[in-house]
C-alpha cells in the first residue's frame, strides 16, 4: 500500500480520539445510550475540525454489531469497512459536484430500499450549501419523514447558505474551530508515533498557521517531515509552511521591552536573510505585544497560547510597567502601516523599532503630575517651593493627550453645576420670569420645552405670553400641545395665562435695550463662558505650568470630557 498522509491515518476512530469538540461528543454519545437518536444532523463550522469524521462515528455506532452504541468496537466487518469508506450502506456524496435535482432524486429513491446488511442506512451529505435550490426542495419531503431504517448527516463549511426549511428538519451541531494548546498536543502525539524529533516551538508555530483546523495541522506536519526529514528546528519549520519563526518574533518583543537596539537590529537582519516578509512579521509582533499588553492588564484572561508561550509572554509583561507596554504596543501598530506603503520595508521596520526603544518611555499623565505635586511639597530637599496657599484641585478626570511629551488639562464641564433658574416673582425681569416658567415646561416634556427655548420673547404680561419662532422652525408641536403649555404657565404664574406664538425673524426686546436672544442662545452663550473660565483655570494650575516648565514645553490643548 501507498503512503498513507497523516491526516488519514490518524483520523479519529471512535468519540474519544476526537479533540476540541467535547460538546458535539458529548450530546451524540447521551442520544445513543438512551436510543434517542434523531434522523437528521446538520454539522458545521470550519473546513477540518471533524465534521465528515463525525458523520462516520455516527455511522460507526448505528451499525456496529454492538450497537447502536456510543462506543463501536471498531473490528467488526460494518466498522471496518464505515472506516475505510466502502461500506454499501453508507452512501458519502460530494455536494458539491452532485449539487442538482437529479443527484437528490437518486437519494430519494435510494431511502425506499432496505440496508443490504448493516442496521441503517446512511446518507452523508458534504458541503451541503452546495445543492441548488431544486435540490434541496426535493430533499425537503424525504428529509423530514425518512423510513425508520435512513439517517441523513448533512455537512457544511458554509451554514448560512442552507436554508432554514433544512436546518428546521434538522438537529444542529456547531464545530468549534480547536485552540492552539490542542492541536499541539495532538501533533505532539502524532510526531511521537512516527519518530518525528520537533520542538514544542515549531508545533506550536504549524498550530498557528492552521488556524483551528486539524486536518490542517497533520498536512503541514507531512510537509515539514518531506522538507527536514524526522529531525527539524524551529527556523526550518517556519520555512517549510511559510510562517514566521515564533521564537523570532518573542525574541524580537523581549529585545524592544528591555530597549536592546543591537538585538531588535540582529533579529530583523536573520529574519530577513531567511527571506522573511517584513509586513507578516511586523503583525507578528503586534499580535504578540498585545498577548502581553493584555497578560499585564488582565493576568486571568484566556490566550490562545501554548503553555510554554504564555510563560514567554508573561515574563515580558512582567519586564516592563503596562503604559510603556502599551506604548509599545501603539508604535508597532502604527509600524505595520509604515511597513505596509514603505518601498523598503525592511527599513522601516527597524526605525519603528528603534524608534519603540529609545523614545522616553511613556509615561502617565497622573503620574507625572503626582511627581511634581511631591516636588512641591518640599519633602526630602525638593527643588519647587511649595505655593503660599493650597493650589486648586485639578480637574476630575484628569488629564489626556499629549503633544511633544506635554499634558493637556482636561477640564469636565459637567462637573459644574448649572446655575439654578433665577426666581419667578413678579418684581423679577421678564426674560428672567419667562426662563422659569419654560423650566417648569420642561419637567413635564422636554420636546416642548426645546421648542419653547428656540423662540425670543417679545412680551410677558399678567394675561398673556408673546414669543417669536424663527424661521424654519416648525410650529407644529406647540400648537399641538398648547393646551398643556398654558396650563403649565397656568400653575407657574398662579393665574390663567395665554400664549401667543408669531413666526419671524425678529422681534422687540421685552424690556431693556440689546437684541433680543431666544433661551437656546443664552444657556450656550453661558456653556462657553464656563468652558472658557474651567480651561482657563486648568491651563493656570501651577502643577500644569510646573509640569510645562520641567518638560520645557507648553500647554498646547485641553479637551473637555
Amino acid at each position: 500500500m501507498g503512503y498513507l498522509v497523516l491526516a488519514r491515518k490518524y483520523r479519529p476512530q471512535s468519540f474519544g480520539e476526537m479533540s476540541g469538540q467535547e460538546h458535539v461528543v458529548r450530546t451524540l454519545s447521551n442520544a445513543l445510550k438512551s436510543g434517542q437518536l434523531a434522523h437528521a444532523f446538520l454539522f458545521t463550522g470550519p473546513r477540518g475540525v471533524g465534521k465528515t469524521t463525525a458523520a462516520r462515528l455516527v455511522a460507526k455506532c448505528l451499525n456496529c454489531v454492538n450497537g447502536p452504541t456510543a462506543e463501536p468496537c471498531g473490528v467488526c466487518a460494518p466498522c471496518v469497512e464505515i472506516a475505510e469508506g466502502r461500506a454499501v450502506d453508507v452512501v458519502e456524496i460530494d455536494a458539491a459536484s452532485n449539487n442538482g435535482v437529479d443527484n437528490i432524486r437518486d437519494i430519494v429513491e435510494g431511502v425506499k430500499y432496505r440496508p443490504a446488511r448493516d442496521r441503517f442506512k446512511v446518507f452523508v451529505v458534504d458541503e451541503v450549501h452546495m445543492l441548488s435550490t431544486g435540490a434541496f426542495n426535493a430533499l425537503l419531503k424525504t428529509l423530514e419523514e425518512p423510513p425508520e431504517h435512513v439517517k441523513f448527516v448533512l455537512a457544511t463549511t458554509d451554514v448560512h447558505r442552507v436554508p432554514d426549511t433544512i436546518i428546521s428538519r434538522c438537529q444542529r451541531f456547531d464545530f468549534r474551530r480547536l485552540t492552539q494548546q490542542q492541536i499541539v498536543d495532538q501533533l505532539r502525539k502524532v510526531s511521537e508515533a512516527e519518530g518525528l524529533r520537533v520542538s514544542d516551538g515549531a508545533l506550536a508555530l504549524v498550530a498557528r498557521a492552521a488556524e483551528g483546523g486539524m486536518r490542517d495541522a497533520l498536512s503541514m506536519l507531512d510537509q515539514v517531515r518531506a522538507a527536514c526529514g524526522d529531525v527539524a528546528d524551529d527556523a526550518a519549520v517556519a520555512e517549510a509552511v511559510g510562517a514566521v519563526d515564533a521564537g523570532a518574533v518573542s525574541r524580537l518583543g523581549a529585545a524592544v521591552i528591555r530597549r536592546d537596539g543591537a538585538a531588535v537590529l540582529a533579529e530583523v537582519e536573520a529574519l530577513h536573510a531567511r527571506g522573511q516578509d517584513m509586513k507578516r512579521v511586523a503583525e507578528e509582533l503586534v499580535r504578540h505585544l498585545r498577548n502581553v499588553v493584555v497578560t499585564k492588564l488582565v493576568p486571568q484572561a484566556p490566550l490562545d497560547l501554548t503553555d510554554a508561550e504564555r510563560r514567554e509572554v508573561l515574563a515580558q509583561a512582567e519586564a516592563a510597567p503596562a503604559p510603556q507596554l502599551t506604548r509599545l504596543f501603539d508604535l508597532a501598530q502604527a509600524g505595520v502601516s509604515e511597513v505596509k506603503e514603505s518601498e523598503q520595508p525592511r527599513y522601516a521596520f527597524e526605525v519603528a523599532l528603534l524608534k519603540a526603544c529609545f523614545l522616553a518611555p511613556g509615561t502617565d499623565v497622573q503620574d507625572l503630575i503626582a511627581r511634581v505635586e511631591a516636588l512641591g511639597g518640599g519633602g526630602g530637599g525638593g527643588t519647587i517651593a511649595p505655593a503660599r496657599s493650597p493650589p486648586a484641585p485639578l480637574p476630575a478626570g484628569g488629564a489626556r493627550g499629549m503633544k511633544a511629551s506635554i499634558p493637556t488639562a482636561t477640564a469636565p464641564l459637567t462637573a459644574t453645576p448649572t446655575a439654578p433658574p433665577p426666581p419667578t416673582n413678579a418684581s423679577a425681569a421678564p426674560a428672567d420670569r419667562w426662563r422659569a416658567a419654560v423650566g417648569e415646561v420642561e419637567r413635564v416634556s422636554a420636546q416642548i420645552a426645546n421648542a419653547l427655548k428656540q423662540a425670543v420673547l417679545v412680551a410677558l404680561t399678567d394675561a398673556e405670553v408673546s414669543v417669536r419662532m424663527p424661521p424654519g422652525i416648525a410650529l407644529s408641536t406647540v400648537e399641538r400641545r398648547r393646551a398643556e403649555i398654558e396650563a403649565v404657565l397656568a400653575r407657574h404664574f398662579g393665574r390663567a395665562v395665554r400664549l401667543a406664538v408669531t413666526q419671524g425673524a425678529s422681534a422687540e426686546p421685552a424690556a431693556g435695550a440689546g437684541a433680543p436672544q431666544s433661551l437656546a442662545a443664552v444657556e450656550q452663550a453661558e456653556r462657553d463662558a464656563r468652558a472658557s473660565r474651567v480651561k482657563a483655570a486648568a491651563k493656570a494650575h501651577p502643577h500644569i505650568q510646573e509640569t510645562a516648565r520641567i518638560l520645557d514645553g507648553e500647554v498646547t490643548k485641553i479637551e473637555e470630557l
